[in-house]
């Protein structure tokens, strides 16, 4: 029967585990000098090595004849069905009866070895009761009790159970040894692939040594032959930099329409939009490391410009946001001209003036007679500036037609756009004016504009409506 690739090869000895040099240490230290603690916390993101580590730990404990501290993988423990341990998940057995019932067995000695180990994966998700029962058994352990811990979230664990725990922090995988795990298992498990692909592969693995196994596979399934960078990106939904450049370069140049037009593309061949947001993350990350490398400031201020709209688009994708809107909002943020620096008034105010010639200097009177008087304001009070009034030959619409206009309005992506617009009545068509180029483009769009159309015609007649600027 198939088995996956990560329990294939799974780590059987101490030596065989990746990137985890410190924890791998404590233990087989602990094995080797006969110091085993009656309780180890394994806490680490997903795919680093932790029940890896405990199942061998287990074994080694046991074991009728280790070798500097690793189980000899030939004695009856070893090979044997596990009668000395037990795991459990504490996610689907975390009441109180199941920790009782762990008590209860926890005072008998193993059938077989020196320890009776309990592996309790995913222990954060234990309840409050049933950790008030733990807490029992870690204060006064049998000797003949070992307890292996594993959590992603340590930080919901209760300090009680936190201080009675030898804790082993695992860190995520480093890049280059998870792309040297790949390689070697891919040789193991007769798959062809080639380094660049390896490489991409650690890369969107995000440290997880188990993510990148099943990545392998999945690429091995999808290659005709060798499984290459561009298999791999397919496999996926993911876009290369290249392609990610271009949405880049489409928003700095203000080119709404074909970075709209882009974006559809790329969603309509698969594309994963969360993921490419994650990319375009990682590059314009890199960009701004480099710029600030080469001291170009202007580069700098643009590239943190980028990723600061670009980690708030994360942020809200995290939070439940549909992909394509917020990027498409994302594109019409960053298509506009970034606000240009004021000078400060006091670096004004601090510059020289050319000396009055000798003989010409001005009493303090005279030097106030020829300021120069204040420019009268752009509007004068209780009229609305130039930029607010409303184009020659329209009305703007009364506020209850608009405010029932846009409550007709169902999809978010149009209402997002007309947030910033005003309805205008032209007499025989309706005019929605925008502020901005990049929401008018969003506005074009076919089937927001077909939103917009039916939405109002619910509400105010049917009559051709455009689309325009307010300018």
């Amino acid at each position: 029967m198939y088995r996956a690739l990560y329990r294939s090869y799974r780590p059987a000895r101490f030596s065989d585990v990746v990137g985890q040099e410190l924890a791998v240490r404590v233990l087989q230290n602990a094995v080797r000098r006969d110091r085993i603690a009656h309780a180890y916390l394994l806490s680490g993101p997903r795919g680093t090595g932790k029940t890896s580590l405990a199942k061998i730990m287990a074994r080694a404990v046991n074991c009728e004849s280790p070798v500097d501290g690793e189980p000899c993988g030939s004695c009856a423990v070893c090979l044997g069905s596990g009668m000395h341990t037990v795991e459990i998940d504490a996610a689907s057995n975390r009441g109180i009866d199941e920790i009782r019932d762990l008590r209860e067995k926890a005072r008998y000695a193993p059938p077989e070895g020196r320890f009776r180990v309990y592996i309790v994966d995913e222990v954060h998700m234990l309840t409050a009761e049933a950790f008030n029962a733990l807490l029992k058994l870690l204060e006064e352990p049998p000797p003949q009790l070992l307890f292996l811990l594993a959590t992603t979230e340590p930080q919901r664990l209760p300090p009680t159970v936190l201080s009675r725990c030898q804790r082993l922090n695992l860190r995520p995988h480093r890049e280059e040894d998870v792309e040297a795990r790949l390689l070697q298992v891919a040789q193991q498990a007769d798959i062809a692939v080639d380094e660049a692909a390896a490489r991409l592969i650690a890369r969107k693995s995000d440290g997880s040594l188990r993510d990148a196994l099943g990545v392998l596979e999945l690429c091995a399934g999808h290659a005709d032959g060798v499984v290459r960078e561009e298999t791999v990106l397919a496999a996926i939904g993911a876009l290369g930099e290249e392609e990610i450049r271009t949405l880049l370069s489409l928003t700095q140049t203000g080119d709404v329409p074909a970075a709209l037009a882009w974006l559809g593309s790329q969603e309509e061949r698969g594309a994963d939009l969360r993921l490419l947001v994650a990319d375009a993350i990682d590059i314009v990350r890199r960009d701004l490391r480099a710029a600030y490398a080469r001291r170009a400031q202007a580069e700098a201020d643009e590239a943190f410009r980028r990723l600061e709209s670009l980690a708030k688009l994360d942020a809200e994708l995290r939070r439940g946001m549909d992909p394509r809107l917020g990027i498409e909002l994302w594109v019409a943020q960053a298509s506009a001209p970034a606000p240009a620096p004021q000078q400060p008034v006091r670096e004004r105010a601090a510059e020289p003036r050319a000396p009055e010639p000798p003989g010409q200097e001005k009493t303090a009177a005279q030097a106030v007679q020829t300021l120069p008087a204040k420019r009268p304001p752009a509007a004068t009070a209780g009229r609305r500036p130039q930029a607010d009034a409303p184009p020659p030959g329209l009305t703007p619409a009364d506020k209850d037609l608009q405010s029932a206009f846009l409550a007709h309005v169902r999809d978010v992506r149009a209402r997002a756009a007309l947030e910033h617009a005003q309805l205008f009545d032209a007499g025989d068509a309706w005019e929605v004016r925008f502020r901005t180029p990049p929401l008018l483009a969003i506005a074009q769009l076919e089937d927001t504009a077909q939103q917009i159309r039916e939405a109002l015609w619910r509400v105010a007649g049917k009559r051709p409506v455009r689309f325009g600027l307010w300018q």
